[in-house]
């Protein structure tokens, strides 16, 4: 990956978690409990870690698999990007909205 993809991808990533820091689905809302530490996401997930690193988006994946979902990281990351809420992404299957 070239210094133009990176920083491509460093914008990109910039705008997906300043618009999740804005979705009012994601404040803690009716008592609901804290989130979870993430060594037990770790845990959860299945999650195979080969050195100190996490991929953040590895783990969101096998956590929404392991919830039933078939989209990925990649999906709710497109889905937000495009307007979508977490909410909704959550409550509906999307991985037909972006297959070709």
């Amino acid at each position: 990956m070239n210094g133009s993809d990176r920083e491509q991808k460093r914008v990109r990533l910039k705008q997906f978690l300043k618009i999740l820091s804005e979705d009012p689905s994601l404040r803690n809302q009716n008592g609901q409990k804290d989130m979870r530490p993430l060594s037990e996401l770790l845990m959860v997930s299945g999650y195979r870690q080969c050195d100190d690193s996490i991929d953040m988006a590895q783990l969101l994946s096998l956590l929404l698999r392991k919830i039933g979902h078939a989209s990925g990281s990649e999906d709710m990351m497109e889905y937000i990007m495009r307007g979508g809420k977490v909410e909704d992404f959550m409550n509906n299957d999307t991985s037909s909205r972006f297959q070709g």
